[in-house]
């Protein structure tokens, strides 16, 4: 065990659990407090909402190990976190003014009513429960390997105790613990991972100038694409790229942020000075390029790897609690969004709309909500999506001993190619007054289909999966055609919308 570390790690986690829980006690209780706070979240909350859910225990583990596996390839993350939430500065505020006219907590509540039909919410929210989960493990993952590296004690044990934490202050704190929180967290990651960032490479190097010089004439390949050994075909880094952009603010945790915020316009705000919070990636790419030049590995160990090439300093236990300090708070400020966000999800747009069908009504008595309808009853809600939480928490948890050899970078890949399909969903159903809920079911239904297909192939037949993607196109993208001319054509074909039903979502 390292004690300046686990000193830290463990006062952080108790200042942790202490912040949220009293954040969730500032509200009245009720469905509308613990899913958006009331819609009352400020500036400086919203900054570090955005910023510290986006950026994940894959940004502070999987930049560096990108770096060393596929050298500029990882640039593609500032290429989409550049622009990744352009869109929401646009569909942002009405999302939000509409929210708060209607009521709606949720992304797929939203368009359920948009779109006159329950199954497009239990589509939507079902996608998006299984897009959580390989997400939550990297998170998992990431609290595993620290704990591991400062008291020695199993991953699986060490992110259990991490989330225990998670877990209390989300279940009491509700979306406000879970804002409150993220200021701390992000305030954390942005000043270790810069105090790391730049450190390292002095020590060894002299300067980060002096690092990069050193990059030119060892491994000038690692600078330009296709990168080492060819490993990135500029196809597929081009619909990496492009499926990040598209996907990035659609993920269901990410746009409901838009209920919780005060106003409509504190939405676009967020998005103006959310791409001030993506700088904090580049100490992290520098550090990629430090094991490059030190020989590090290529898997997910590398950032703590890069700690011991100093273990010599006397700074050198300081450094080491700064960066598990650095991956824990990236860890819990987006596992618990995901958290937060998958129970609401599960119980407001799974259950409640099969609430009176066999399966609802088997899932209320499994809640132990077998006789007021869960759609009347908001503390019932309330206490539901704790249920599921804790269950999302555990089944994620089961995972993270299941994951195999499977990188970060392409667990989080994997993910997105599911919340990507919610776009035309999202688009049509703001800005295209011809949308049904036809298309809207037709276009969910293919592009889900199609991308669970493209998995299932490439696992199981990759011969079959090159010869039908030679272009390695991310899967995701490929589902988006697909969505998107199922719901063109099916909307056509279909009826309109009536015409009251237009005017609630300004159209």
């Amino acid at each position: 065990m390292k004690p300046l570390a686990a000193g830290v790690v463990f006062a952080y986690l108790l200042i942790a659990l202490i912040v949220g829980v009293v954040a969730g006690r500032r509200g009245r209780g009720g469905t509308d407090d613990f899913v958006a706070g009331e819609r009352a979240f400020g500036p400086l909350v919203m900054y570090f909402v955005v910023g510290a859910t986006i950026f994940s225990a894959y940004a502070l583990l999987g930049t560096p190990q990108r770096i060393v596996a596929k050298g500029s390839d990882a640039f593609y993350v500032l290429a989409y976190g550049a622009v990744g939430l352009v869109p929401l500065f646009f569909y942002g505020a009405r999302v939000r003014r509409i929210g708060a006219r209607e009521g709606f907590v949720t992304q797929a509540e939203m368009f359920a009513a948009r779109f006159e039909s329950p199954a497009v919410s239990v589509l939507m929210g079902a996608a998006t429960l299984v897009a959580f989960v390989p997400y939550l493990v990297i998170q998992l993952k990431g609290a595993g390997l620290v704990m591991h590296a400062v008291t020695g004690w199993p991953e699986q044990l060490g992110a259990a105790l991490v989330y225990g934490v998670v877990l209390i202050y989300v279940l009491a704190g509700g979306a406000r613990g879970v804002g409150w929180t993220n200021v701390i967290q992000g305030i954390v990651m942005l000043a270790a991972v810069w105090v790391i960032g730049i450190w390292l490479p002095t020590t060894l190097y002299g300067s980060v100038g002096a690092m990069f010089d050193r990059v030119v004439v060892e491994h000038p390949e690692y600078l330009t694409l296709p990168g080492p050994e060819a490993k990135t075909p500029v196809t597929r880094y081009s619909s990496e790229i492009l499926m990040s952009i598209l996907g990035f603010a659609m993920w269901p945790h990410m746009f409901m942020k838009c209920f919780t915020a005060r106003s409509a316009r504190l939405v676009q705000l967020s998005v103006v000075f959310y791409p001030s919070f993506l700088f904090f990636i580049l100490p992290l790419m520098f550090l990629g390029y430090v094991a490059v030049l030190s020989g590090g590995p290529a898997d997910d160990s590398v950032l703590l790897w890069l700690v011991d090439l100093v273990q010599g300093e006397a700074a050198h236990p300081l450094l080491f609690a700064f960066v598990a300090f650095a991956i824990l708070a990236a860890s819990m400020s987006t596992g618990d969004a995901l958290l937060h966000a998958g129970g609401s999800i599960m119980v407001r747009d799974v259950l409640l709309p099969l609430e009176s069908r066999p399966l609802g009504r088997a899932l209320r008595r499994a809640l132990g909500r077998s006789q007021q309808p869960l759609r009347e009853d908001d503390l019932g809600q309330t206490r539901a999506i704790r249920v599921v939480v804790i269950v999302l928490a555990l089944v994620s948890w089961v995972l993270l001993g299941n994951s195999g050899g499977i990188s970060i970078v392409d667990l989080l890949l994997l993910a997105y190619s599911i919340p990507i399909q919610f776009l035309p969903v999202v688009m049509f159903g703001l800005y295209w007054s011809r949308a049904n809920g036809v298309g809207a079911r037709a276009g969910l239904i293919a592009g889900l289909t199609t991308v669970v297909g493209l998995f299932v192939i490439q696992k199981t037949a990759p011969g079959l999966a090159a010869t039908l993607n030679p272009l390695e196109l991310e899967i995701g993208l490929i589902g988006l055609v697909v969505n998107t001319l199922a719901m063109v054509i099916f909307s056509l074909a279909g009826p309109r919308p009536h015409a009251a039903l237009l005017r609630r979502f300004e159209l």
